[in-house]
């Protein structure tokens, strides 16, 4: 296909491609214009026809007659290669992926074109976007849609005759031997796609009934929300040119921000951020910018995204939005301008915490952050440069400083035989979405167990295993309960009630043996007490 497109590029003339959609005035051997990719006031676009590229010198997006129809249509570089060799008569021959994976791709495609068709007859899903300020282009930019009664998409289904594999992606499911249920049905529908453009999943926004606001698409051979971003297909170019993306936690945030003109911005799919969304936007970018909601919970989710970030080399900027504000919301209220004046105002990480022990706005806090967050710090180098910027702060020495440092596990220590219980993990998973408070002293949690537990409670770095992230519940508040339950330690009531003093003695008993207790231990305990 490389070679197909490299021929491709050398058919093109530039000039020609650019000026289909931009008015281009000569300046010497080369054109310029504005630059239809940000708001410009004086030329800074520059197309050059000896080197066959343009640039932006106020923006910096730059390439080649593809890379500029990609990034004005909104489409992939292979999007945009198709469509002009076609508009050239340029033959093109691109490969498709015939193997299962690719079927499923082009199967979930098919789905996603079928609910983006039924978008204009619901009036009130078109009612919602209007209301939300989603015009009709960002609308098949990102082939919203809306999943009618179920009965509609198994007719295609079967005209199809993929019936049974669409089934095999858990989007639909069968209620009976002739009757099947669309997951997404009555929804408006976000389509999602990885980064190579494949449709792999959809996300669906509830318009009215009750049930939860949001749902997507269940894990599947494609669909891995641990490894997906939200955004990242669509602002692809915009990533690798600006160097900088934009995390916030919602589809409509990243849905409305692009729209705006921030095409660099992604969000997760209804997951915590972790170590796989650090590691595919660290190969793009050298910046993040947080840009969560404004209330506890969205501060919560910048202070757990950091370290992911940090790890991997990439330098981290808080935006901090009003109360009460998310992304969308502000920019609906405010405007772009306003938006744009608190990205570009930003200030890293680190520097906002030194500014605030500076002015001693929670210093001994803010010390305590900084600490923490310098300890993922991946060039270590510069790791110890801010210890001694703190140290020369603070006063404190750097041995000090050095000593309070986080250590960070590259996996938990796990005791012999040390698996997680199925108990075990519906605990952890309650932990996670539940933010319970609990005391872990006094529950029988294996050392592995425990340390994942004293992390989420504490809200520090841990990578959580798949497999607690993935666990499926039906009630997740009813069953963390009864695993509490089930953990703590089986002493008869009345040896509990005798007096405070048993009752510290337990305490203290349960502290000894924090990685696990063995039934010949509690009997001892018994048999002393």
């Amino acid at each position: 296909m490389s070679s197909d497109i490299d021929e491709l590029r050398r058919e093109l003339d530039i000039v020609d491609v650019v000026s289909d959609y931009i008015h281009l005035e000569r300046a010497g051997t080369n054109f310029k214009a504005n630059c239809p990719f940000h708001p410009d006031r004086t030329p800074s676009f520059y197309v050059s026809p000896s080197r066959q590229i343009f640039k932006c010198f106020g923006c910096g997006v730059g390439g080649d007659a593809i890379k500029f129809v990609s990034l004005y249509e909104n489409i992939s570089y292979v999007e945009a290669a198709k469509q002009l060799a076609k508009r050239y008569g340029i033959r093109l021959r691109i490969k498709e992926d015939t193997g299962e994976k690719g079927k499923t791709h082009q199967l979930l495609e098919k789905v996603a074109e079928f609910y983006h068709s039924k978008l204009k007859e619901n009036r009130e899903a078109l009612n919602y976007l209007k209301g939300r300020g989603i015009e009709g282009s960002t609308v098949r930019k990102f082939m919203l849609g809306f999943a009618p009664p179920s009965g509609e998409l198994v007719e295609l289904l079967k005209k199809e005759n993929a019936l049974e594999a669409y089934e095999r992606t858990g989007n639909i499911t069968r209620v009976d031997e002739d009757k099947f249920r669309d997951l997404f049905r009555n929804r408006l529908v976000i389509p999602i796609r990885d980064q190579r453009g494949r449709f792999v999943g959809f996300g669906g926004r509830l318009l009215k009934g009750e049930g939860p606001k949001y749902i997507n698409s269940p894990e599947s051979e494609v669909f891995k929300k641990r490894e997906l971003l939200f955004g990242l297909y669509e602002g692809l170019n915009y990533l690798r040119d600006l160097k900088s993306a934009i995390l916030v936690e919602g589809y409509f945030d990243v849905i409305s921000l692009h729209q705006e003109g921030f095409r660099n911005t992604v969000a997760t799919l209804g997951t915590s951020f972790g170590k796989e969304h650090a590691q595919e936007l660290s190969r793009f970018v050298e910046r993040v910018y947080l840009l969560f909601d404004g209330d506890e919970a969205g501060r919560k989710a910048m202070r757990l995204s950091v370290p992911h970030l940090l790890k991997e080399g990439v330098e981290v900027f808080p935006v901090y939005l009003p109360e009460g504000f998310d992304p969308h919301d502000f920019v609906l209220r405010n405007g772009k301008q306003a938006l744009r004046g608190l990205i570009e105002n930003a200030k890293n990480i680190f520097e906002l915490l030194k500014m605030r022990i500076k002015e001693g706005k929670d210093s001994e806090k803010a010390v305590k952050d900084f600490i923490y967050y310098v300890s993922f710090m991946k060039d270590k180098i510069k790791a110890y440069t801010l210890i001694s910027e703190l140290s020369k702060l603070t006063k404190i020495p750097v041995d000090v400083l050095s000593a309070r440092m986080y250590k960070v596990p590259e996996s938990p220590q796990v005791e012999e035989g040390g698996k997680l219980s199925f108990t075990e993990k519906v605990f952890l998973k309650g932990l996670l979405e539940l933010k319970p408070q609990i005391d872990l002293d006094e529950l029988n949690l294996s050392i592995r167990a425990r340390e994942y537990a004293r992390s989420i409670l504490n809200e520090e770095y841990y990578p959580v295993p798949e497999e607690v992230i993935n666990l499926k519940t039906r009630d997740i508040e009813s069953e963390f309960w009864a695993s509490v339950d089930k953990l703590k330690i089986d002493i008869p009531e009345e040896e509990l009630s005798s007096s405070v003093g048993v009752r510290e003695s337990v305490r203290e008993f349960i502290r000894k043996h924090r990685g696990g207790i063995k039934p010949s231990a509690l009997r001892r305990w018994r048999g002393g007490a």
